[in-house]
């Protein structure tokens, strides 16, 4: 039996995208990897019926919440959903009966077959997302979406700083991701000794990929075994509109990639005639600001 298992944590906005995530999975899920949904208690039977219990293992935020004690139950339920779900996902672990998991977003899905070779090495370990972006930052910045750089630098300075590490800025995205619970578990450590829990610390840096590799860096509970994304994400409408003109589609993408993602609020199948309307203006008026120095 593989030693990993598959991990969506979604909420009812997020449904439509994580019916196709999960038939996704069904598809090409040539090992059988156990897929696991986590949804809010009040959403969960609205994901089964759309989605159904055949191949997918359901748990609630609040079982994996639950699972650790340090954490208060009122205090998660009062947290903005975007905070909220990087706490079930960096807890998941502790539920998990596999060492492994591959984290997945309801945005996201396989677009071929995929094999446990693909997330673990012929020793059973785990292989980490981790570069530096320079591809993707390169394609922000020759179309004016500056505000990735600022965020990219932001994140990497204010975790660097959390673990007293210097050097380069590193990605540890985009999802999906592969997690080891003994790296979970050196953060744990880490955090008790400071007195707090995983929901301090994702509520003061909300970055859980983040909090995962730094983790894997300073402490080496397991070996780094460095990897380019897995799957292609289309985080900006730019990048999927400059696909699309140069005849890029699924079908190309599987030859480097397991999956595509689409940015949830952006779904292809939701795509409105405003939406369009609106890049197409915001490109626009940046070829004009260029133009005009």
């Amino acid at each position: 039996m593989s030693n990993i298992s598959i991990l969506c944590k979604s909420y009812r906005g997020d449904l439509v995208p994580a019916i196709a995530m999960a038939e996704s999975v069904r598809r090409f899920n040539r090992d059988g990897l156990p897929l696991y949904i986590a949804v809010p208690r009040d959403d969960l039977e609205l994901f089964k019926n759309r989605i159904g219990t055949n191949d997918v293992i359901w748990l609630t935020d609040e079982e994996v919440i639950s699972a650790n004690p340090a954490i208060n139950m009122d205090a998660f339920h009062a947290l903005h959903g975007r905070i909220s779900q990087q706490i079930v996902k960096a807890e998941f672990w502790r539920v998990n009966p596999h060492d492994n998991c591959v984290c997945i977003d309801s945005d996201s899905r396989f677009i071929r077959d995929f094999y446990t070779s693909d997330f673990l090495s012929p020793e059973g370990q785990p292989y980490t997302i981790f570069h530096e972006a320079k591809m993707y930052r390169e394609f922000c910045l020759m179309h004016g979406i500056q505000e990735t750089e600022l965020y990219f630098e932001a994140i990497a300075n204010e975790m660097r700083e959390c673990f007293g590490r210097l050097g380069p800025s590193y990605a540890f995205n985009p999802f999906p991701v592969i997690w080891n619970k003994e790296v979970w578990r050196a953060l744990l450590s880490k955090l008790e000794a400071e007195g707090i829990n995983m929901l301090d610390a994702i509520v003061a840096h909300p970055h859980e990929s983040s909090w995962y590799v730094e983790t894997l860096l300073r402490y080496q509970p397991i070996p780094l075994l460095p990897v380019e994304p897995i799957f292609k994400a289309y985080l900006y409408l730019e990048e999927y509109e400059h696909s699309k003109k140069y005849g890029v589609d699924e079908a190309m993408l599987a030859k480097l990639y397991l999956g595509v993602v689409y940015q949830s609020s952006w779904y292809p199948r939701r795509l409105q005639p405003l939406r369009r309307i609106a890049y197409k203006v915001k490109r626009f008026l940046q070829r004009c600001r260029k133009k005009n120095g």
